[in-house]
């Protein structure tokens, strides 16, 4: 089994609306229809005395291979649903992501004692 960490730095007046649209329709989206294993999708809150950190949003999802976690997006990048749920987190004229300032996407492997395997 292979997770991958997805890191985002979204907007910090952007957040709302981008976990809205996440919860609202990406992760249905990639779930049902593209049977992504979701770990888990988390936003990063404010520790008292701190700065909120730059990258604010991870999401974790299990694949068998590395082939299928780029088969699956493949897939659902192509797709109209995704193209049509995109379009709302693009901005039309310069075709920039409104809401990502920058995304990391890591492939992980489990150690052997790693309960998640």
């Amino acid at each position: 089994m292979y997770y991958e960490l997805r890191s985002y730095d979204i907007v910090p007046d952007k957040i709302d609306q981008y976990l809205e649209w996440a919860n609202q329709k990406a992760v249905p989206l990639l779930t049902g229809t593209f049977g992504f294993k979701v770990i888990g999708f988390w936003h990063a809150v404010q520790k008292t005395g701190e700065e909120l950190p730059a990258t604010n949003v991870h999401w974790m999802i299990a694949w068998e291979s590395e082939q299928e976690m780029n088969e699956r997006w493949a897939a659902a990048r192509a797709s109209a649903e995704w193209q049509t749920i995109f379009k709302e987190v693009t901005d039309p004229t310069t075709g920039e992501r409104i809401y990502h300032k920058v995304i990391r996407s890591t492939l992980l492997k489990p150690i052997a004692a790693s309960p998640l395997q």
